[in-house]
């Protein structure tokens, strides 16, 4: 008896996957799609779409060990569309990183925005690393609810003017921010 193609077991097995969907399955995707406030669809089948794993570009962090060592690939660093959290102890070089990475989306022609928790954004130091201040957007937030309100209408910005264009959106640093309930306290 002759062996059925790989490929063919594969299309029979995507056919039966569509077709066979648990009812919950449905009514959770269908849920989420419909609390989308923008009417988006933020929830499918995973068979339906392109692979959300695949890594399209990457940033450079100014280190060629460093990138090599981010991602093990030759010319790596940052995976553009991703978030990625630097974390370390003080003065181990993580705006330093931060700032070669917004100088490299500028190369790259994108537009790189700092949102600065601590006000120590120093403009000498991020001009030498080659950071155009001129293109730099740079906001200083109080609280922490401001930094999720500030990434939000970037976000939606970049969505409504070109979603293809690189942005990278720096906070420097979540644990900087108070929130609006502990600066109203009491506590002196």
């Amino acid at each position: 008896m002759a062996r059925k193609s790989s490929s063919h077991v594969e299309h029979t097995a995507d056919k039966t996957s569509k077709t066979d969907r648990d009812e919950l399955a449905i009514l959770i995707r269908d849920s989420l799609n419909k609390a989308a406030t923008d009417g988006a669809t933020v929830a499918h089948f995973l068979d339906q779409e392109e692979d959300p794993s695949a890594i399209v570009d990457w940033v450079t962090t100014g280190s060629t060990l460093l990138d090599l060592a981010i991602c093990n690939r030759p010319n790596g660093g940052m995976p553009v569309g991703r978030i990625v959290e630097l974390n370390g102890l003080e003065s181990t070089g993580k705006s330093l990183v931060c700032a070669h990475i917004a100088a490299a989306t500028q190369k790259k022609g994108g537009v790189a925005v700092y949102i600065d928790t601590e006000s120590a954004a120093a403009p000498a130091f991020w001009k030498a690393l080659g950071v155009n201040l001129g293109t730099l957007v740079y906001a200083r937030p109080v609280t922490i609810e401001e930094v999720f309100n500030y990434t939000e209408n970037i976000i939606g910005k970049v969505r409504n003017a070109n979603k293809d264009r690189l942005v990278t959106i720096i906070i420097d640093s979540i644990a900087g921010a108070s929130s609006a309930k502990e600066l109203e306290s009491e506590h002196g």
